[in-house]
């Protein structure tokens, strides 16, 4: 009953797998268990695919399931550090398994053939062996006599095995380039012929490998001896062609043909240095004899560049490099003859010797450019270890401030800029740099080009004397007596962008100041145009309106210790005036003006008022106006700025008020009107529509001047 049941449930098993066991798809049994014997050739190095590979793949293909190649080995040869026990292949297969020895000879193993394939339970021996026998111990006849014991062993061990024989290959001299070794293995194919034919039966069948055919070893090895991959290929179809003789495989489809040997490099380790770079890496898994080294420079758009021979050993120093240039590095792998591909690359940034520092640098004005405009010359000292300077010039203003830079590099230490605009201010600045590595620029003080520039914002600050008072033109601002008669209206008013007046009839230093805020907002809203700022200021502030009203009305000769006293103490506050206004407005060309001597010694007007000035005091207001203006003159030349002073009072010279008829410029004292209270109308002793233009004149003669 127990026996029943169990039985029962063992149909039940069997029932349910059937099913399941018909859907999978058909896998045919391994029927023909090859051992691969053999040299180096067979066995291959660090970095090869191997014939065997080339054959395996083939096999798996037209007789999937039908073949399995068994052997005591796996592993290659490793060719860079000549030992055994590689495992790095090309491509990596299942069928690793092999018999096969570098170095390996008959005489080696016909005593050990009968283990293996008693080991492995081959049914099928494939016997590449006889290139060493031939070279270096044996004659093609004993070679064959070899051949025939080591087949007699193998059928000993194994009855009914049997066996492919491949013909040994022929050498290839690269260096001698001549062939090697062809009559031997001419004569010893001819003798395994003779030997196939007596040893092969039908239960033990012998065939040979036509493995010379198409074989040229200075094409199909890579160091004449050992087969690159396209040889590999050559071999493996040879091979495959002895197998289908006996049922394995096919002759189909024909496998020989170019193969490329597609190995990458492996990766490199890299260390900058100054100006160069040392490459390591460890070829051993490539197999290779050499290595070639590819670089690019990052910096650049440069193609990739391979050393014109190949690197042996697992290094290299790349010299001569830029320095603080990136560079990429990339290794190819070289086996004799067969080049491998691009591995991964690397990069490194290499360094250089330290860069010193530029000590001056100076520029000048250099006149007129060929190409329009003007010219600047920079002079600059040297730096250590310079292989050259960047330099570039830069238009300042108070708008945007972009610097023109060449774009490459100068080895002399002077430079010619061209063509720069005329009457603008430029810096110059030079660089030091080695390669891609910059040092700390030098850049000069601010230097004026000769000439008016165009298109200038203009702003007039003063007193009356620029207000325009004096002119018979209208008057746009009573409360400041601005008239559109003003000089600064006239003073090259085509250089002009556009003028902004602002000067106000009695105003002091502190009332010029007032005036600032509103200068500031209009070259704000002109960003970037150049400027021009003209001033007059001081006479007010030493009572020289008080004091001509006073020579009037009555004796004023004992004023001038005081207004003297005044003008000394004024020029700090000149001073300090006119560094603001340079401080505010760096780049602006700023002409301060002065005062003509107003009354004119020894004039002959017959104006009333006129005469109620002595002679002495008009030699006293001329001391006092030609000490303010050395007091204006002195306290520009303090602040870095121009003065016209004692250009005005020279224009001025024989015009003044009193002045003998036409002659005079200057408004003669007239009384208000109705002559009330004998007070004097605002216009006396301010300049007419001619001293207009006088100061006009000046100012502009003064500006013509600086800047020629």
């Amino acid at each position: 009953m127990r026996r029943t049941v169990l039985g029962l449930l063992a149909s039940l098993v069997v029932a349910l797998l059937v099913p399941v066991l018909s859907a999978l798809p058909a896998q045919a049994a391994v029927t023909h268990r090859i051992l691969i014997t053999g040299d180096s050739i067979t066995q291959g190095s660090s970095g090869d695919y191997t014939w065997r590979y080339r054959l395996w793949s083939k096999l798996a293909e037209i007789a999937p399931g039908e073949v399995s190649f068994v052997g005591a080995r796996t592993s290659l040869y490793d060719v860079v550090n000549n030992s055994y026990g590689s495992p790095h292949y090309a491509a990596d297969f299942p069928a690793k398994a092999h018999g096969a020895l570098w170095g390996d000879t008959f005489v080696n193993e016909l005593d050990k053939i009968a283990g293996q394939v008693t080991a492995t339970e081959a049914n099928v021996l494939v016997v590449m062996l006889g290139s060493n026998d031939l070279a270096y111990h044996t004659s093609p006849a004993a070679t064959i006599a070899n051949l025939r014991t080591y087949i007699e062993r193998a059928r000993a061990a194994r009855p009914g095995i049997d066996v492919v024989v491949g013909e040994v290959l022929n050498k290839y001299d690269p260096w001698a380039k001549e062939y090697q070794l062809t009559t031997q293995v001419n004569q010893y194919a001819s003798y395994l012929q003779s030997l196939a034919s007596q040893m092969n039966t039908a239960g033990e069948r012998v065939v040979i490998a036509p493995t010379r055919t198409g074989w040229d070893p200075a094409v199909h090895a890579w160091d004449g001896t050992h087969p690159n991959a396209t040889g590999e290929a050559y071999i493996a179809q040879r091979v495959s062609q002895g197998l289908a003789q006996i049922g394995i495989g096919a002759v189909s489809p024909n496998i020989a043909g170019t193969k490329p040997w597609s190995v990458p490099g492996p990766g490199v380790v890299l260390a900058p240095g100054s100006e160069e770079a040392d490459l390591a890496w460890n070829r051993t898994s490539t197999g290779a004899t050499g290595m070639y080294v590819e670089q690019r420079l990052t910096n650049t758009s440069e193609a990739w560049r391979r050393l014109p021979y190949a690197v042996t050993g697992d290094g290299w120093t790349a010299g001569l490099l830029v320095a603080g240039g990136t560079y990429q590095y990339r290794i190819v792998p070289v086996k004799g003859t067969s080049v491998g591909v691009a591995g991964p690359a690397s990069s490194v940034t290499v360094s250089g010797p330290p860069l010193g520092t530029i000590g001056s640098l100076s520029a000048t004005e250099g006149g007129a450019s060929l190409y329009g405009g003007t010219t600047a010359t920079a002079t600059w000292s040297a730096a250590t270890n310079a292989s050259g300077y960047l330099i570039g010039s830069v238009l300042m203003s108070n708008g945007d401030v972009v610097w023109d830079n060449l774009p490459y590099p100068v080895t002399k230490r002077s430079w010619t800029f061209e063509p720069l605009q005329g009457g603008r201010p430029y810096r110059f600045k030079a660089q030091p740099i080695r390669g891609y590595l910059t040092g700390s620029a030098r850049v000069s003080a601010a230097v004026r080009m000769d000439g008016l520039p165009s298109g200038r914002t203009y702003a007039a600050l003063g007193d009356s004397y620029s207000s325009g008072l004096g002119s018979e033109e209208d008057y746009y601002h009573q409360d400041c007596l601005r008239s559109v008669g003003a000089w600064a209206f006239e003073m090259q008013s085509h250089w002009q962008h556009s003028t902004r007046h602002l000067a106000c009839a009695g105003d002091k230093i502190a009332g010029v100041r007032e005036q600032i805020p509103a200068m500031n907002s209009y070259f704000a809203a002109r960003a970037g145009r150049p400027q021009l700022i003209t001033l007059t200021v001081g006479g007010n502030d030493v009572g020289f309106t008080d004091t001509l009203k006073k020579c009037v009305m009555s004796e004023c000769a004992g004023m001038e210790g005081t207004i003297s006293d005044r003008i000394t103490a004024l020029k700090p506050s000149l001073v300090d005036l006119y560094r603001d206004l340079r401080t505010m407005h760096e780049y602006a060309d700023i002409l301060v003006g002065g005062y003509p001597a107003v009354v004119q010694v020894g004039g002959t007007s017959g104006n009333v008022l006129c005469g109620q000035i002595e002679s002495g005091e008009r030699s006293m207001i001329d001391r006092l106006s030609t000490e303010l203006n050395a007091a204006i003159t002195t306290s520009a030349s303090n602040a870095g700025v121009w003065s016209a002073a004692t250009t005005v009072k020279s224009r001025f010279a024989g015009h003044n008020a009193c002045a003998t008829g036409s002659a005079e410029w200057i408004h003669a004292g007239n009384l208000d009107i109705g002559g009330i209270n004998g007070f004097i109308d605002p216009k006396s002793f301010h300049p007419k529509d001619s001293g207009q233009l006088a100061y006009a004149t000046a100012f502009s003669d003064m500006l013509i001047y600086r800047t020629s």
